[in-house]
């Protein structure tokens, strides 16, 4: 018997011709995507900071270490100051070359450069201002000391950037070359540092002295009134309200003009003014040490515009150290301790500028034409032309009248490295003496020292000549005299007052002469100041843990005040709706803090703002004129904003409830009230969607959310998940000592006593370092976030660099 052979199997037939090209393509694309990912992944890794090893550093004069702790604090320690200025501009240069760049092209009007047409609006903003050619001219007339150490910072900041292996990664996602720092760069981080902190005080006093101009003195007045009960000074004085204006100044019942804040549907807001700093002398504490608490409200990002730092000068019983922090571009500790004298800022917001109404016909003798070149990626340059009038830059035209401004970040005198000599002071004198010659953008200046004293100052410096009478919200003419230069000996000081304690919150400090020194550029309303104030009187002694505490106080006592209105308000309607009454029991259930968790301090905000917004609207435009209030009214680009002060004016109109004032379609005050607490709770309870939720969902959490973003994530949101730190709702708000916002906010707390920094905290959102795979990139943010207390002092070494001469 034979086996018959087992049949073949079928053969499958061949795949079709493209299905097989298909699946080579899909695989050599997907070959090719992770051997790009993979190139990527190098290229970041390569241009990761250099942790630990050799470096060098040209110019060195002895051994140089930098050593990190775990929250990547520098902790530099060298011989001499020069050899300090060079090891700090290379780990500056290392972690942050990017912010740098942009901090001096920012100023310099120099961005388009790097990011393109887009920039180029921007740019010729602050071109106008030349900024680069002005400083070039600074840095040449500067004392020889300073612009050695200068010249020291920038050869250290080049050697990091030589040392890396592969340029930052953001030039490589912007396909651009880093270029080299130089000295005037360091000059333009300070000039940009002038543009944040009072560029918005130079708008407002144009559009101050706008409206003083169509309204007259004493309509004006009344709209911006300097202070009220809110105030704390710290000398103490009060301003008495000023009486309604009358019919014949301004009535709103001749007008048919509905305010166009009644029908907004989204969130009002006032534009953020931020930092605080207080301090109390060896008479309120246990052991007779002065304790300095600081904390300065900036915008927030990734990574925090400060960079610890702790500088170590000599070694053995004469050695200097000095702890704090740093702003990188420049080679100077802004805040900190050096063991005998501690010091912090916050802007003191002061006019320290003029606008000019210029007439028709320029003398010619006084006008300079500059032509300007704007460099733009990827297209040509453009060509941009600025004008001055006796050095000042010609910079609004309105309704065919042009305006210069005078400022005094224009002049050269206004910039030199004197707060770097902070570092060697032994007292409050010292300090003082130095602050009031140094040349940064004008601060108020809060000191204390090892032997318990405390003082107040106001560092930078200052204009001689007339101020408020003469200057405030008033255009200048061309003849009106430049202002010189103010000797030191004349600055406003306080100097170990009475009850122990100083506080400034970006307050209106002082009345009379000093009040006419410094003047006003846009004054914050007083009532975090007075919080602050208020809350160090509480206890007869301190310490580092009780003035810590303030820095996180989001007891909401200002809001109270509209809360409480708003009760009475709901509480006496008639007729009360639904919804009426549940916005009642929110605002009676509220526990009276700035929570995460807390509906009824977002409904009492919100009313707050509706009404002030309201009211302005109405007033602003009657008082502008049909003409120029339609104009700049009716558009959100131009619009003229309330000023914190107006709080005033608008409380003493709803108190009073007199009819003129009243905006139109509304029979009567308490109409306008109800409207408005309507229209905050019909937002609240839309969200994000179409149908009506309970008030109690929306929390202030959810209106208040993190929003600390890396710059590059904002223009290309696709990167957010890698760049940006968690977006989570926050405790605090504007108007009390914890100043938390979305997008700005203390940008760090400092909490130290001089001779006593390891009993010091200091902590910042945002994180050490700029690169994203850096173990310092974000570090410390969650314990800032929790409010979780980190030591002003570096820890033990995790990393160290060593560099020889």
């Amino acid at each position: 018997m034979s086996l018959s052979a087992t049949p073949p199997l079928p053969s499958r037939p061949a795949a079709p011709r493209w299905r097989r090209w298909l699946r080579r393509s899909l695989l050599g694309l997907l070959l090719i995507a992770g051997l790009l990912a993979m190139t990527l992944w190098a290229l970041l890794r390569a241009s990761l900071p250099q942790l630990d090893g050799r470096i060098q550093l040209p110019g060195l004069s002895a051994p140089l270490s930098v050593a990190r702790d775990s929250l990547g604090t520098a902790v530099l320690q060298g011989e001499n100051r020069l050899d300090l200025a060079r090891g700090l501009g290379f780990v500056h240069a290392q972690e942050r070359f990017f912010e740098m760049d942009l901090s001096r092209r920012s100023a310099a009007g120099e961005l388009a450069a790097l990011f393109g047409p887009k920039a180029v609006e921007r740019d010729q903003e602050r071109r106008l201002h030349r900024l680069r050619a002005r400083l070039s001219e600074r840095l040449a007339g500067m004392s020889e000391a300073d612009r050695t150490l200068l010249q020291a910072y920038a050869s250290g900041v080049n050697a990091g950037l030589a040392a890396l292996r592969v340029r930052p990664w953001q030039y490589l996602l912007l396909r651009a070359e880093p270029q080299d720092w130089t000295p005037v760069d360091s000059l333009l981080v300070i000039g940009e540092m002038f543009s944040m902190l009072q560029s918005g005080g130079i708008q407002g006093g144009f559009e101050r002295a706008l409206l003083r101009e169509k309204a007259g003195d004493t309509l004006f007045d009344w709209l911006h009134p300097r202070g009220g009960r809110w105030d704390a000074a710290l000398d103490g004085s009060q301003l008495p309200p000023l009486p309604l204006p009358g019919p014949e100044l301004l009535n709103l019942q001749k007008s048919a003009h509905k305010p166009e804040a009644l029908a907004r549907s989204t969130s009002l807001d006032e534009a953020p003014v931020g930092s605080n700093n207080w301090a109390v002398a060896g008479s309120r504490t246990a052991d007779g040490r002065a304790i300095l608490a600081d904390d300065m409200h900036l915008s927030l990002s990734v990574p925090s515009i400060w960079y610890r730092t702790q500088l170590q000068l000599g070694r053995g019983e004469g050695a200097l150290r000095a702890a704090g922090l740093s702003l990188p571009g420049v080679p100077s500790l802004i805040v900190g301790s050096n063991g005998q004298v501690a010091w912090g800022f916050t802007n003191a917001y002061g006019q320290w500028f003029d606008w000019i109404a210029l007439p028709a016909e320029i003398p010619a003798e006084r006008l300079r034409v500059f032509n300007e070149r704007i460099e733009v990626k990827g297209e040509l340059a453009r060509a941009f032309r600025v004008q001055e009038v006796d050095g000042a830059p010609i910079a609004k035209t309105l309704q065919g009248q042009r305006y210069a401004l005078r400022w005094a970040a224009h002049q050269g005198e206004a910039y030199n490295l004197g707060l770097d000599q902070f570092l060697q002071a032994r007292n409050v004198d010292e300090v003082l003496a130095l602050a009031q010659r140094a040349g940064l953008p004008h601060q108020n200046l809060l000191v204390a020292d090892r032997r318990g004293q405390i003082a107040w100052t106001v560092a930078g410096r200052l204009w001689s000549g007339s101020g408020l009478g003469e200057r405030y919200a008033r255009f200048q003419s061309l003849d009106s005299p430049a202002r010189g230069w103010l000797a030191p000996a004349d600055y406003p000081v306080i100097k170990n007052p009475s009850q122990g304690q100083l506080w400034t919150a970006n307050n209106r400090q002082a009345a009379g002469a000093w009040g006419e020194l410094i003047g006003d550029g846009g004054f914050d309303l007083g009532a975090r100041a007075q919080q602050v104030r208020d809350r160090l009187s509480e206890r007869p002694r301190h310490d580092e843990a009780s003035l810590a505490a303030i820095q996180l106080d989001h007891e909401a006592r200002f809001i109270k005040s509209w809360a409480r209105r708003a009760e009475a308000r709901l509480a006496a309607s008639p007729a009360p709706t639904a919804a009426q009454a549940e916005a009642l029991r929110l605002l009676q259930q509220w526990n009276g803090q700035a929570a995460t968790d807390q509906a009824g301090y977002r409904l009492a905000r919100s009313v707050r703002l509706r009404c002030l917004d309201a009211l302005w609207d109405a007033w602003s435009r009657a008082a502008l004129g049909k003409d120029l209030g339609d104009e700049l009214q009716g558009d959100e680009k131009t619009r003229i904003g309330w000023k914190k002060n107006f709080e005033y004016s608008a409380v003493q109109a709803l108190e009073l409830r007199p009819a003129h004032l009243l905006p139109p379609g509304f029979s009567s005050w308490e109409a306008f009230e109800l409207s408005q607490i309507d229209a905050a709770m019909a937002e609240m309870s839309q969200g994000g969607g179409k149908q009506r939720r309970p008030l109690a969902e929306a929390t202030w959490g959810e209106a208040n959310p993190a929003r600390i973003q890396h710059v590059l994530s904002r223009a290309i949101p696709a990167l957010s998940r890698w760049l940006d730190m968690p977006v989570e709702g926050m405790d605090g708000d504007g108007n009390l000592p914890q100043v938390m916002q979305q997008r700005h906010g203390q940008s760090q707390r400092l909490v130290v006593a001089p001779g006593h920094e390891a009993q010091g905290l200091l902590s910042m959102p945002g994180g050490q370092s700029g690169h994203p795979l850096s173990p310092y990139y974000g570090a410390g943010h969650a314990d800032f976030m929790r409010g979780r207390p980190t030591p002003l002092l570096a820890g033990p070494a995790k990393h160290q660099l060593e560099a020889r001469p």
